[in-house]
């Protein structure tokens, strides 16, 4: 009987042991079940920045691009107005223009030799 009651306590032992193993496992494993999600998330996350970056980059590069190409054509823009211009002063500034202007508007004519006074300056 002593032996029967033994190996009673051995089981009942044994079997709570076997139980307390398992309870310990199962926190375990949802201990290593929730940090191995968040190692999970936290590499997806990586990777998908890896992948982003250079999107980005490639983003801002054309970005930039397309400023440089907007510039250039106003500087090829301006240089052709500045062209434009100063033709347009080349043409004010002919002496046959303002000889045109001063006798036709102004009603001036060339003076005669009696109308010329020449000074000495010394």
């Amino acid at each position: 009987m002593v032996v029967a009651e033994r190996d009673l306590q051995r089981r009942n032992f044994y079997q709570n042991q076997h139980e307390v193993n398992r309870q310990n496992t199962r926190q375990q494993e949802r201990k290593s079940s929730s940090s191995y999600k968040a190692k999970y998330i936290i590499r997806l996350l990586c990777v998908a920045l890896l992948a982003f970056l250079p999107l980005y980059r490639f983003a801002i590069i054309t970005e930039s691009q397309y400023r440089i190409d907007k510039l250039q054509s106003e500087i090829k823009e301006v240089e052709l107005q500045n062209e434009h211009l100063k033709v347009e002063i080349a043409n004010l500034k002919s002496v046959a223009r303002i000889e045109d202007i001063a006798r036709s508007k102004l009603n001036m004519k060339e003076p005669e030799s009696q109308q010329i006074i020449y000074l000495n300056v010394e």
